[in-house]
């Protein structure tokens, strides 16, 4: 069986920075205090929190989720970069297909 890699990087694109609030508050987090428990930046947090950015590596998504004690699936969701820079969402599961693929429609 021959893998072929795709070009494109994932990332973890946040559901929604005022999720992220909610979890930090209903945890008595701050942008430090969680910062610490996860081993990432304060900087980080801050601008996912704030809006400024809304992505990161799985691995930061994960240690902000553990940290969090919740799915990462609760706060982000899988985007791959391409080459050209665009973004698409990143589909695994039963049902899905990975990537996006063109639709059908009928004639």
């Amino acid at each position: 069986m021959t893998y072929t890699r795709t070009a494109g990087r994932l990332w973890m694109r946040l559901i929604s920075y005022q999720v992220l609030d909610q979890y930090m508050e209903f945890r008595d987090e701050t942008n430090r205090s969680l910062a610490k428990k996860a081993g990432i930046s304060p900087a980080t947090i801050s601008h996912l929190r704030s809006g400024a950015r809304n992505s990161c590596r799985p691995a930061t998504a994960r240690k902000i989720a553990f940290a969090l004690q919740v799915l990462p699936e609760s706060l982000f969701m899988p985007e791959v970069t391409t080459e050209s820079g665009a973004r698409s969402l990143a589909r695994s599961g039963p049902g899905t297909a990975v990537g996006n693929s063109p639709r059908k429609t009928a004639a």
